[in-house]
């Protein structure tokens, strides 16, 4: 996408979140692919604290971007809903919510050494569906049951990362 075009494409996005919801987004991520523009142009529209064009990791962690530390919490596609149409990975809830226990169980393991974050993507059209939805609840009936796991919106992880592990 041409520079110019992505920088208002950005704008009139935040805009018009900023209308329908009340105030603007503070996270980005791309629905397609970013391009070697997005970052830049996120930290230069200012306002963002974080993007989430990443899938690399399982934790957060901080870039330089024209200078300035970025906060980068990744996504994920493997622990994504979008997998009942995409290859069909998941055909019944209960695939849903075995993939996304063995995931949580590895990180929660990994999680005793060093901050881990599991990210897992839902679309009401999708998980809603009554043989799938049963998938979701199995699945953070598991996570409940560890006691000590943090159920987190994407804006309260980078807000208490950007506190607690300051870039460097």
């Amino acid at each position: 996408m041409d520079e110019a075009k992505e920088r208002a494409l950005i704008a009139q996005c935040v805009e018009t979140i900023r209308r329908v919801h009340g105030k603007p987004p503070v996270g980005w991520h791309t629905k397609s692919s970013a391009s070697v523009n997005t970052r830049r142009l996120l930290v230069e529209h200012g306002g963002f604290l974080y993007d989430s064009d990443a899938y690399n990791d399982d934790a957060p962690y901080y870039v330089q971007v024209a200078g300035t530390p970025h906060l980068i919490l990744p996504y994920a596609f493997d622990t994504n809903d979008m997998r009942f149409f995409d290859s069909y990975a998941f055909v019944r809830g209960s695939d849903f919510a075995g993939y996304v226990i063995d995931a949580f169980d590895r990180l929660w393991e990994e999680g005793a050494r060093q901050p881990k974050m599991l990210s897992i993507g839902l679309h009401t059209r999708i998980i809603g569906r009554a043989a799938r939805v049963g998938g979701l609840a199995q699945a953070l009936q598991h996570m409940q049951a560890k006691g000590g796991a943090w159920f987190a919106r994407r804006e309260a992880i980078a807000r208490y990362w950007l506190k607690e592990v300051p870039p460097r």
